[in-house]
């Protein structure tokens, strides 16, 4: 299938695109292009990959964008000063599509005391701006082509095309600049290299190397001292990376330097090689695992970890990292397992997504057998109590039940129920009657 082909293909799967021939229709003078990753992505037939949909637009005024995307959906306006627009089609939810990016071709100029942060541009858009001015504004070329929705050609001003063929993270022109512009780009070429399995290119990497000190530059913006790189930024690419390729993803932080200057205290690698792709908790959790628990805390804000929205799937829980790291520090042995207390050990290794983390974590830094003798256990458990993985084994006795029995609210019911629990996963008590038993004779015991 050649490329044309595929962006057929690609477009007929993406019903929210069925406003792309009908804009054609109404203006034949008008230029529509798709740009940036979605291009990347088709050309790589990444299907099974995120898609944000970025277009652009030429020979038309912004005037008669907006009246046209206005009448077939939801725009938000936003950003109509530097003539971007997020476009929603009519018939389609935001809570189950992600907003398309609409613009005006446009040149971003970095202010003489800019600093590298977002917010330190000149933007003009330019309705006659041609095409591969637009794409000479972004970070590296597998980013800067643009397919011609009308001819279905590709442009491809930079050697986009050469460099997905070689693997190869480049800047696009003088790699200083691109990322004085902005320097979380930086970290953005990480986390391509380690999503893509591409390595970064020598004069980019090199760049990366002297300047990446920078990320943790601050400012004093309205009177108050900032990051130049918002936190959350980093804190998003770093989550990214770790959840696309755990193992690159800490090999392209060591050779970056980044690793150093983001986690700047004793880090414990172990273990990272083995997990594969999937939630970035686990990976930071194993860097994290020689720190205190509100040292592991610290380090989420310091880095961002922890400021993703909580929908999200690569959102880190500072307290599920906390956790995991106590756990993990205990010594964990076979005989450990045999002898845990059952609802200790239930709290422990039967929680959920906790111990899930908990049990991934022990099998990547090699403790097959504590794994193993945890598995034997929670088997015996939900043999004894006809249950499966996941499922709640419900308590024979309440707290109400305690209450009810006259022992009054305090410490002491809270004990009474953990060693009634023990009982019952062990399999000594069965029955809410013999546990009405087992608690009598509590009581009636000084």
């Amino acid at each position: 299938m050649n490329k044309k082909e595929e962006l057929k293909s690609f477009i007929k799967t993406h019903a929210e695109l069925f406003f792309v021939p009908q804009f054609l229709r109404d203006y034949p003078e008008a230029e529509l292009y798709l740009v940036g990753g979605c291009v990347r992505d088709i050309l790589l037939r990444r299907r099974g990959a995120h898609t944000d949909f970025d277009f652009v637009i030429r020979n038309l005024e912004k005037e008669k964008v907006e009246l046209w995307f206005s009448k077939h959906g939801t725009v938000d306006l936003v950003g109509k000063t530097f003539g971007v627009y997020k476009f929603l089609p009519r018939g389609f939810a935001s809570t189950e599509n992600a907003f398309i990016d609409i613009s005006l071709p446009r040149t971003e100029q970095a202010q003489i005391d800019g600093l590298g942060g977002y917010k330190n541009f000149d933007v003009q858009s330019d309705p006659g701006l041609s095409i591969e001015k637009d794409l000479s504004r972004r970070d590296f070329t597998i980013n800067a082509m643009a397919i011609d929705m009308r001819s279905d050609e590709l442009c491809d001003p930079f050697g986009g095309i050469a460099d997905l063929e070689k693997k190869l993270i480049r800047a696009v022109g003088n790699p200083t600049e691109r990322f004085q512009e902005d320097f979380s780009r930086m970290l953005r070429a990480i986390r391509f290299a380690s999503e893509l399995r591409f390595d970064i290119e020598t004069e980019t990497l090199g760049v990366i190397q002297h300047q990446i000190s920078r990320i943790q530059d601050r400012r004093t913006h309205e009177g108050k001292e900032e990051f130049v790189v918002p936190r959350e930024t980093i804190g998003s690419e770093l989550a990214k990376a770790f959840a696309s390729n755990p193992e690159g993803t800490l090999h392209w932080l060591k050779k970056t330097n980044a690793l150093g200057v983001l986690f700047n205290e004793t880090l414990a690698e172990t273990g990272i090689k083995y997990l594969s792709a999937g939630n970035p908790t686990l990976p930071i959790t194993l860097l994290l695992r020689q720190r205190t628990p509100q040292n592991a805390i610290e380090q989420l804000t310091l880095t961002g970890l922890d400021s993703l929205p909580h929908h999200s799937h690569l959102r880190i829980d500072p307290q599920t990292v906390s956790w995991l790291v106590l756990r993990l520090q205990q010594p964990w042995e076979e005989k450990v397992i045999q002898e845990l207390r059952a609802a200790l050990f239930e709290k422990t290794f039967l929680t959920g997504l906790r111990s899930d983390f908990l049990l991934r974590a022990l099998r990547a830094l090699g403790k097959t057998a504590v794994v193993e003798a945890v598995k034997k256990r929670t088997r015996e458990i939900q043999e004894r109590w006809k249950t499966e993985t996941g499922e709640t084994i419900p308590p024979l006795l309440s707290g109400d039940d305690l209450l009810h029995a006259g022992i009054p609210a305090g410490p002491q019911i809270r004990q009474l129920l953990e060693d009634l629990r023990d009982e019952q996963l062990d399999g000594h008590l069965l029955t809410r009657e013999a546990a009405k038993k087992w608690l009598a004779v509590q009581i009636k015991t000084p």
